[in-house]
């Protein structure tokens, strides 16, 4: 994985573009499946991903995750905890393996990878082309305004926008509630934070009948 040095890039974007990706807490699963890698707490990633599969209507049905209800009738958003349960790296024993995510919603009939963008400016390009992106991030203490915790070593959320002065709009798993995942951070610290952590790792799912906006440096 290649950081990279922080230079603020220029939006692309004249107008809000919001995409319409279901919101999805990773908190209210807190507790659940503690053999998957702790339980809800810890499911950024395929709380993520479940966010992405969801919004293309590729995720599982009732009869794939009625086991969760059985255990725990309660609870929303069942697929969360399926998609925790097939994510899960038994060799790394956490669910936050970038490609096996990426796997779990080729599984689900989506095309996908794993890659690195240059800058939020890309990102704003899938936006346009309808492709919401996961995003890995990490910081160090108070450095993403609005974010549910000080700090963290690695998260994963979806952009799923930007506002028109170039902020992105992300659906934020690391949320008290379902209501409150969607969330507008700060373009300079996410990017910033983004780009010198993990250099720019994203999940670029998708159908394969969508196709992705033109890379013209190729690194999609």
């Amino acid at each position: 994985m290649n950081t990279k040095p922080y230079s603020p890039s220029t939006t692309t974007m004249t107008q809000d573009q919001i995409l319409a990706v279901p919101q999805y807490s990773q908190e209210i699963h807190s507790g659940q499946y503690p053999q998957y890698d702790g339980g809800g707490e810890a499911w950024c990633s395929p709380t993520s991903t479940s966010m992405v599969v969801g919004y293309w209507g590729n995720g599982p049905s009732k009869s794939d995750y009625g086991y969760v209800l059985k255990d725990y009738p309660r609870i929303a958003d069942p697929w969360v905890d399926y998609a925790a349960r097939y994510v899960y790296d038994y060799h790394y024993q956490g669910a936050g393996n970038w490609p096996f995510n990426v796997a779990y919603a080729g599984a689900r009939g989506l095309d996908g990878e794993v890659t690195q963008l240059h800058s939020l400016a890309e990102a704003e390009q899938f936006i346009k082309a309808g492709i919401p992106l996961v995003a890995s991030i990490a910081f160090t203490s108070n450095k993403l305004d609005g974010f549910l915790f000080k700090s963290t070593s690695g998260h994963l959320l979806v952009i799923v926008g930007f506002m028109a002065n170039g902020d992105p709009v992300v659906n934020d798993p690391a949320a008290t509630s379902d209501a409150t995942v969607q969330r507008v951070y700060d373009r300079t610290q996410f990017e910033q934070n983004w780009m010198t952590s993990t250099g720019g790792i994203v999940y670029v799912i998708h159908p394969a009948s969508v196709p992705l906006p033109a890379s013209p440096l190729g690194n999609w």
